[in-house]
Protein backbone atom coordinates (compact mmCIF):
# COMPACT_ATOMS: atom_id res chain seq x y z
CA UNK A 1 0.00 0.00 0.00
CA UNK A 2 1.49 3.35 -0.70
CA UNK A 3 1.65 5.74 1.53
CA UNK A 4 -0.53 8.93 1.19
CA UNK A 5 -1.78 12.09 3.10
CA UNK A 6 -5.01 10.25 4.41
CA UNK A 7 -2.90 7.03 5.64
CA UNK A 8 -3.75 6.82 9.12
CA UNK A 9 -1.95 4.37 11.68
CA UNK A 10 -5.10 3.85 14.34
CA UNK A 11 -3.41 0.59 15.86
CA UNK A 12 0.11 2.24 15.92
CA UNK A 13 -0.97 4.67 17.49
CA UNK A 14 -3.44 3.22 19.95
CA UNK A 15 -0.27 1.26 21.52
CA UNK A 16 1.56 4.65 21.40
CA UNK A 17 -0.40 5.75 23.85
CA UNK A 18 -1.96 2.55 25.82
CA UNK A 19 1.65 1.31 27.07
CA UNK A 20 2.70 4.91 28.19
CA UNK A 21 -0.88 5.60 30.07
CA UNK A 22 -1.10 1.31 31.33
CA UNK A 23 2.60 1.90 32.75
CA UNK A 24 2.01 5.71 34.41
CA UNK A 25 -1.12 4.10 35.91
CA UNK A 26 -0.10 0.64 36.96
CA UNK A 27 2.83 2.51 38.76
CA UNK A 28 0.73 5.46 40.45
CA UNK A 29 -2.30 2.65 41.37
CA UNK A 30 -0.61 0.01 42.67
CA UNK A 31 2.28 1.65 44.25
CA UNK A 32 -0.34 4.11 46.32
CA UNK A 33 -2.74 1.45 46.90
CA UNK A 34 -1.94 -1.99 46.82
CA UNK A 35 1.64 -1.80 47.93
CA UNK A 36 3.34 -4.52 46.77
CA UNK A 37 6.57 -3.49 45.74
CA UNK A 38 7.09 -6.84 43.43
CA UNK A 39 4.40 -6.77 41.75
CA UNK A 40 4.52 -2.83 41.03
CA UNK A 41 8.14 -3.08 39.50
CA UNK A 42 8.10 -6.06 37.43
CA UNK A 43 4.00 -5.39 35.79
CA UNK A 44 5.72 -1.65 35.33
CA UNK A 45 9.05 -2.25 33.84
CA UNK A 46 7.10 -4.80 31.02
CA UNK A 47 5.28 -1.88 30.42
CA UNK A 48 7.91 0.40 30.22
CA UNK A 49 9.91 -2.34 28.02
CA UNK A 50 6.95 -2.69 26.15
CA UNK A 51 6.48 1.16 25.57
CA UNK A 52 10.02 1.68 24.60
CA UNK A 53 10.08 -1.02 22.25
CA UNK A 54 6.82 0.08 20.39
CA UNK A 55 8.03 3.42 20.10
CA UNK A 56 11.31 3.11 19.59
CA UNK A 57 10.28 -0.06 16.46
CA UNK A 58 7.10 0.60 15.68
CA UNK A 59 5.25 4.03 16.03
CA UNK A 60 8.38 6.42 15.08
CA UNK A 61 8.38 4.96 11.86
CA UNK A 62 4.87 4.96 11.28
CA UNK A 63 3.51 7.91 12.97
CA UNK A 64 6.40 10.38 11.83
CA UNK A 65 8.76 8.75 9.32
CA UNK A 66 11.63 8.34 11.76
CA UNK A 67 13.75 5.59 13.52
CA UNK A 68 16.88 5.69 15.36
CA UNK A 69 19.45 2.99 16.75
CA UNK A 70 22.72 2.77 18.20
CA UNK A 71 25.46 0.69 16.67
CA UNK A 72 28.28 -0.81 19.27
CA UNK A 73 31.35 -2.19 18.07
CA UNK A 74 34.84 -3.06 18.96
CA UNK A 75 35.80 0.83 18.49
CA UNK A 76 32.58 2.27 20.90
CA UNK A 77 28.73 2.95 20.15
CA UNK A 78 27.45 5.63 17.64
CA UNK A 79 23.91 6.31 17.49
CA UNK A 80 22.13 6.38 13.68
CA UNK A 81 19.45 8.46 13.01
CA UNK A 82 17.27 8.01 9.80
CA UNK A 83 14.22 10.08 8.72
CA UNK A 84 11.52 9.26 5.57
CA UNK A 85 13.58 11.18 2.01
CA UNK A 86 11.21 14.56 1.58
CA UNK A 87 8.52 14.18 -0.62
CA UNK A 88 8.64 9.82 -0.05
CA UNK A 89 5.95 10.07 2.28
CA UNK A 90 2.99 12.01 3.88
CA UNK A 91 2.55 12.26 7.63
CA UNK A 92 -0.73 12.75 9.59
CA UNK A 93 -0.49 15.89 11.27
CA UNK A 94 -2.89 14.90 13.67
CA UNK A 95 -0.67 11.54 14.04
CA UNK A 96 2.62 12.86 14.23
CA UNK A 97 1.14 15.82 16.85
CA UNK A 98 -0.10 13.04 19.39
CA UNK A 99 3.17 11.22 18.92
CA UNK A 100 5.27 14.21 19.80
CA UNK A 101 3.02 15.32 22.54
CA UNK A 102 2.67 11.76 24.20
CA UNK A 103 6.58 11.61 23.91
CA UNK A 104 6.76 14.55 25.69
CA UNK A 105 3.84 14.26 28.55
CA UNK A 106 5.06 11.01 29.29
CA UNK A 107 8.89 12.27 30.39
CA UNK A 108 6.98 14.87 32.29
CA UNK A 109 5.05 12.40 33.81
CA UNK A 110 7.82 9.87 35.02
CA UNK A 111 9.51 13.34 35.94
CA UNK A 112 7.03 14.51 38.51
CA UNK A 113 6.31 11.06 39.52
CA UNK A 114 10.63 10.80 40.31
CA UNK A 115 9.90 14.36 42.00
CA UNK A 116 7.30 13.22 44.52
CA UNK A 117 9.03 10.29 45.32
CA UNK A 118 11.69 12.23 46.25
CA UNK A 119 9.88 14.43 48.37
CA UNK A 120 8.25 11.94 50.21
CA UNK A 121 11.44 9.81 51.24
CA UNK A 122 9.39 7.01 49.17
CA UNK A 123 13.02 5.64 47.82
CA UNK A 124 12.05 2.47 47.33
CA UNK A 125 9.45 3.25 44.97
CA UNK A 126 11.94 5.85 43.14
CA UNK A 127 13.71 3.35 40.98
CA UNK A 128 10.68 2.85 38.62
CA UNK A 129 9.96 6.39 37.63
CA UNK A 130 13.54 6.99 36.87
CA UNK A 131 13.42 3.46 34.30
CA UNK A 132 10.32 5.45 33.18
CA UNK A 133 12.39 8.56 32.82
CA UNK A 134 15.30 7.01 31.32
CA UNK A 135 13.56 4.82 28.66
CA UNK A 136 11.16 7.66 27.53
CA UNK A 137 13.79 10.49 27.46
CA UNK A 138 16.06 8.04 25.34
CA UNK A 139 13.06 8.15 22.91
CA UNK A 140 12.42 11.71 22.97
CA UNK A 141 16.08 12.54 22.13
CA UNK A 142 16.48 10.13 19.47
CA UNK A 143 13.24 11.07 17.74
CA UNK A 144 14.30 14.58 18.39
CA UNK A 145 18.16 14.14 16.99
CA UNK A 146 16.87 12.52 14.22
CA UNK A 147 13.83 14.86 13.25
CA UNK A 148 14.88 17.97 10.73
CA UNK A 149 11.41 20.02 12.02
CA UNK A 150 12.39 19.60 15.61
CA UNK A 151 15.82 20.90 15.35
CA UNK A 152 14.80 23.78 12.85
CA UNK A 153 11.86 24.52 15.24
CA UNK A 154 14.04 24.61 18.26
CA UNK A 155 16.75 26.54 15.84
CA UNK A 156 14.14 29.36 15.26
CA UNK A 157 12.43 29.57 18.57
CA UNK A 158 15.87 30.11 19.72
CA UNK A 159 17.09 32.50 17.18
CA UNK A 160 13.59 34.77 18.33
CA UNK A 161 14.51 34.61 21.81
CA UNK A 162 18.21 35.51 21.37
CA UNK A 163 16.90 38.33 19.23
CA UNK A 164 14.08 39.27 21.29
CA UNK A 165 16.53 39.40 24.41
CA UNK A 166 19.26 41.32 21.97
CA UNK A 167 16.35 43.81 21.32
CA UNK A 168 15.41 44.19 24.90
CA UNK A 169 18.77 44.73 25.80
CA UNK A 170 19.59 47.59 23.45
CA UNK A 171 15.88 49.02 23.98
CA UNK A 172 16.80 49.30 27.89
CA UNK A 173 20.40 50.42 27.47
CA UNK A 174 19.36 53.14 25.31
CA UNK A 175 16.50 54.65 27.28
CA UNK A 176 18.65 54.81 30.16
CA UNK A 177 20.75 57.03 28.12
Amino acid sequence: MADGPTERHPIALFFHLAFKIAAFLWFVLFSRFVGDFVKTFVISLVLIALDFWTVKNVTGRKLVGLRWWNEANDSGSAWRFESAPEGTRQINNSEKRLFWIALMANCLGWGVLVFIEVITFKFQWLIIPIIGLIMGSSNLVGYFKCSREAKDQVKNMTNSLLTSAVTNYASNAVSRV
